[in-house]
């Protein structure tokens, strides 16, 4: 007589087991109550860098795309928004390296990429701005090989190994600027032929003046990332409702007007480099 038939009930009987001691597990875990406890207290707190223009400014009329985008998601879960302005965000690329609390912040926003790295740490909500590496000249376009290129790499997780293996397959010597009015100086002195940043550094950079042009940079490793607010993870039934107000506001139309706003979607025209794509080797130093 065959043994197979004992062999797959007992199979079966010990999938079944697990299944039954996984389920039981699950009903011992804590119950999520972040969208009550901020019901009860009735306020959604928001952390954002000092100044991330144009998503977030400091000024009063206009406080920034995400600001008034957390606001109107606030307003529509019944709670007050909570400006929290917490200068450690954005002093580092990884946001692991912020030092931020749940008892600070119950989003983030002003500079969260929405790359798997972020994602790592904390969960997204889409804002439908996008951020890329910005390339500025005079011509629209990168210098010839032995130009020096000033580089300004901001904090939203773009690739850097990418932009410094471009540069120097392009033989175009990096210059590594501290802040916009570094990077300003270096272009209007003619320290620098072109210079390189983060979309929306270069959206806070005053260009009208100077004649000079923002392009995108185009490539392998160039590749735009979606910018988002974070929320802590395991923070599902907020998360939830804020993903339910953000498509609310979408099918609204407040959303895109917003957006319009802020010019956060207004697409820089795109400029063809004629150059080899980026690969990765050592980061910017």
């Amino acid at each position: 007589m065959s043994t197979r038939p004992k062999h797959r009930w007992r199979a079966t009987a010990i999938n079944l087991g697990i299944v039954a001691a996984l389920l039981t597990g699950l009903s011992f875990l804590p119950p999520d109550t972040s969208l009550a406890d901020r019901q009860s207290a009735g306020v959604l707190k928001l952390c954002v860098p000092p100044s991330f223009p144009p998503l977030v400014t400091g000024e009063e009329g206009a406080p920034g795309y995400d600001v008034e985008l957390a606001g109107a998601i606030a307003a529509a879960l019944d709670l007050k928004l909570s400006l929290n302005v917490l200068p450690s965000i954005g002093q580092d690329y990884n946001p692991r390296n912020w030092f931020l609390t749940r008892a600070q912040c119950d989003i983030v926003g002003g500079g969260v990429a929405d790359t798997a790295q972020t994602r790592s740490f904390m969960q997204t909500v889409p804002t439908q701005a996008r951020t890329g590496w910005i390339g500025i000249s005079p011509t629209g376009t990168m210098p010839p090989p032995g130009s020096v290129v000033a580089v300004l790499p901001g904090t939203s997780g773009l690739n850097r190994l990418a932009l410094s293996g471009w540069l120097r397959q392009q033989q175009l010597r990096a210059q590594l600027v501290r802040s916009p009015a570094e990077l300003s100086r270096a272009l209007t002195s003619g320290a620098a032929a072109a210079a390189v940043t983060e979309r929306f550094l270069a959206d806070g950079i005053d260009l009208d003046q100077t004649g000079f042009v923002p392009f995108w940079l185009e490539g392998e490793g160039f590749t735009s990332f979606p910018m988002a607010l974070g929320v802590w993870k395991g923070d599902q039934t907020l998360k939830r409702a804020i993903d339910a107000a953000v498509s609310d506001l979408e099918e609204s139309g407040a959303m895109e007007r917003l957006r319009e706003r802020y010019g956060v979607d207004a697409d820089l025209a795109p400029a063809s480099t004629n150059q080899t794509p980026p690969s990765a080797v050592s980061p910017l130093e």
